[in-house]
């Protein structure tokens, strides 16, 4: 059996990306993340007229540094047309902030700077040319490029796209999952403590898996459960597999004699064969992938702890680059071990579970005591996981890492 290293591994997998179609998506719809197939380009200025950025009045350039009094012409609020006549010296128009400014603008004057009586301001302290004007355009021009692809498509994105009258762009299209857990000792609905049978333990491995996948966007179309029978999870993961892209199997990715994730994958008609079935890394060796005609499969550990470190460390970056986000890879960020980490020597990439915070304007993380794959109570409070290479960690060591919740902000790829 073929035992490939952790960024072997990566690299068959960035090799094997499936690719995906693309869709119109409106940018007046709700929508989780997705990410641009194509650039974006602004449909008008951004702003699209020269604006207010405040409440006062608009004055002439010649009156920036006025001494006498300034007669007040108009008054314009933000949604009104802009006054037809330019501005000339000695008046003033009263504006409103997001109030298109008239033409010979060259500054707006706050309302605290003046003293306003009969119609007429009286400037109380100079005022610089552009003050508390944006010009039209100022943000971006008609034709500028304000998106590209591989950048997340969400509601920040949404915002900029529909003030620049952009209303459809080209997504990926999403993807959809299923997950298959598998094992005899799995119990899978609600039941008192008291009721499990000897040997039994309740199914936690795909609240997880769901969980995240939601949060980059994937719909998780099915969770299914199998025993330990090899004819059942074949025709479980042949079926799942023409319904969705992206399968997931949790179980039976060892050699074991009631280790049947590789047989199951393998029966998926079409595709590719396995690319690869162990990985050096701990804990989470026993990993399988494979392209399907739909998408990809993998086979994870049937152990909680296990599977979560391969979804985070390997998954999670292969589908955020399946997704569009080009710069995804695992471990994308560095920071300081808070403690030291021993371990026994090993030439196995090992995958720490722990916390990242700040302390002050540094990222730091702190690896949980207890890294067992049979410790699993402490996913309570983890939300981060770091590559470990050899045998110990210095405190205060550069370590990368990854978020494993809330990460999409911190991946440095939106």
């Amino acid at each position: 059996m073929e035992v490939i290293a952790f960024d072997e591994a990566w690299a068959r997998l960035e090799r094997h990306l499936p690719v995906q179609s693309t869709a119109p998506t409106s940018s007046w719809a709700c929508t989780h993340p997705r990410w641009l197939a194509e650039d974006v380009t602004a449909a008008v200025d951004l702003p699209p007229f020269s604006r207010s950025m405040m409440d006062g009045y608009a004055i002439h350039a010649e009156d920036l540094a006025a001494r006498t009094p300034l007669h007040v012409v108009a008054d314009v609020r933000a949604g009104d047309e802009a006054p037809g006549a330019t501005l000339a010296p000695g008046q003033a128009v009263r504006v409103r902030t997001g109030a298109p400014v008239p033409q010979g603008t060259a500054a707006v004057v706050r309302e605290e700077w003046v003293d306003a009586e009969d119609g007429a301001i009286r400037l109380l302290r100079p005022v610089p040319a552009g003050e508390s004007v944006q010009p039209q355009g100022d943000d971006a021009r008609r034709g500028d490029v304000i998106a590209r692809a591989g950048q997340v498509f969400d509601g920040q994105t949404q915002a900029v796209l529909r003030a620049a009258g952009v209303h459809e762009c080209k997504c990926l299209q999403p993807l959809t999952a299923a997950i298959l857990s598998t094992g005899s000792e799995l119990v899978t609905a609600p039941r008192a403590e008291q009721c499990l049978a000897p040997g039994q333990v309740f199914a936690a491995t795909d609240a997880f898996l769901q969980s995240a996948l939601g949060q980059l966007g994937v719909s998780v179309v099915a969770v299914e459960h199998a025993a330990d029978d090899r004819a059942a999870i074949a025709d479980a993961a042949q079926r799942l597999a023409t319904r969705v892209n992206l399968l997931l199997l949790t179980g039976g990715a060892s050699v074991g004699d009631a280790d049947y994730a590789r047989e199951a994958l393998e029966s998926i008609a079409g595709g590719e064969p396995v690319l690869f079935e162990r990985v050096f890394m701990r804990p989470g060796a026993p990993f399988l992938a494979r392209p399907t005609p739909h998408g990809f499969a993998f086979g994870l550990s049937g152990n909680p702890a296990a599977a979560y470190v391969q979804f985070h460390a390997l998954v999670v970056p292969f589908v955020l680059r399946w997704l569009g986000a080009k710069e995804a890879r695992p471990f994308p960020l560095t920071a300081l071990v808070e403690g030291e980490v021993r371990a026994k020597p090993v030439k196995h990439t090992r995958v720490l579970r722990g916390h990242l915070h700040l302390r002050g304007a540094t990222l730091v993380f702190r690896a949980e005591d207890r890294q067992s794959s049979g410790s699993l109570t402490g996913l309570v409070s983890t939300n981060a996981i770091a590559r470990m290479d050899g045998d110990r960690l210095a405190d205060g060591q550069v370590v990368s890492v990854a978020w494993t919740r809330g990460w999409l902000p911190s991946l440095g790829l939106v």
